[in-house]
């Protein structure tokens, strides 16, 4: 059997890339080339998102404004991350990250049990 170089997805990676890029094909139908290229990436230290985009600005028009196109995203994102966390927020996001560029796709997911107990190590 000859070698193969797979690119291998958890199963939330891939539900999550699957959502992206049906929403990538919304997107780029609803606005054009604004949406050539998607990047969006959540902290969770401080609970927040990076958004870029082939948008002037990245969607940022004026102070406090933004394009609706970069509502979108961040709604999107905001929506995934609920649906990463559950309904009873059973989960921690501690890593989000999608991207779309030149018609290629990058996920990155990872979550928690938010139940979790911390382990420390007594010296």
């Amino acid at each position: 059997m000859s070698e193969q170089n797979l690119t291998t997805l958890t199963r939330i990676e891939a539900r999550t890339l699957q959502s992206f890029i049906s929403q990538i094909d919304f997107w780029r139908a609803q606005h054009g080339d604004k949406a050539d290229i998607v990047e969006i990436v959540y902290y969770p230290e401080d609970e927040g998102f990076e958004v870029a985009s082939n948008e002037a600005n990245n969607g940022i028009s004026k102070r406090n404004r933004a394009s609706v196109f970069r509502t979108e995203l961040l709604s999107w994102a905001a929506n995934q991350l609920r649906d990463l966390q559950g309904w009873d927020k059973s989960n921690t996001v501690t890593a989000f990250s999608v991207s779309y560029k030149d018609d290629t796709f990058g996920v990155e997911c990872k979550i928690a049990d938010a139940n979790a107990e911390e382990v420390t190590e007594e010296v």
